[in-house]
């Protein structure tokens, strides 16, 4: 069931595009970031952009019940999909941050054009940027993350925001996402040992696997 539910959120994302003709933009595909102008020295540390799965993604966001006072920011935002459909949750602050400047553009582009509420989209800002530097110094609460790095480049950036958490003493939360989800990933099992992380929600929709976790200060 899994694997066929995977395959048919493949094939919306690739040909039916049910979330973009619905939010007038361009979030669908994958995109090889070897074929932008992305940092060629980081291309180790990073994957194909590809999209997350919007119905899952909004369910989820519905099923956690966070804050809407919470700032939300997409590790590595690829074409703003999530950051979308954070600012459709209701978030006070989304931030994108990605290192492709195409990506960023068509991004900005997404958002300027989405059928959300002026409101909600005046929440949304795109960073052009790396994103370990991002976590340096980041104010937000609740941290996106689908499959965009390898291991290596995955615990530097949890470990930053551990550092954020102890720094401002307060609670921050990440979801990390990957298509299907078994077996579990290197990414995942590396999280699950992490001390500083404490698994909060772990469960799939349509494909799309994600845990969640609680980093506190």
């Amino acid at each position: 069931v899994k694997t066929l539910t995977t395959c048919g959120a493949m094939i919306d994302d690739q040909h039916l595009k049910v979330f973009d003709r619905r939010y007038g933009v361009r979030t669908s595909g994958h995109i090889e970031l070897s074929n932008t102008s992305f940092d060629p020295s980081k291309l180790k540390h990073a994957t194909s952009y590809g999209p997350v799965n919007a119905w899952a993604f909004r369910g989820l966001l519905k099923r956690l019940r966070l804050s809407r006072t919470l700032r939300f920011a997409d590790l590595g935002c690829g074409l703003g999909r999530a950051c979308i459909l954070a600012a459709e949750y209701g978030f006070q602050k989304v931030t994108g941050v990605e290192l492709a400047p195409e990506l960023c553009v068509a991004a900005r582009e997404n958002v300027s054009r989405c059928s959300l509420p002026a409101l909600n989209k005046s929440s949304i800002e795109i960073v052009q940027g790396d994103v370990l530097e991002y976590g340096e110094s980041t104010e937000d609460d609740v941290f996106f993350v689908y499959r965009a790095f390898s291991l290596e480049f995955l615990q530097a950036v949890c470990e930053k925001l551990a550092q954020r958490a102890v720094c401002q003493k307060r609670l921050l939360t990440l979801i990390y996402s990957e298509r299907l989800g078994w077996p579990p990933s290197p990414s995942v099992e590396s999280l699950s040992k992490n001390r500083r992380f404490q698994e909060i929600y772990q469960g799939s929709t349509l494909g799309q696997a994600f845990h969640v976790y609680h980093c506190r200060g």
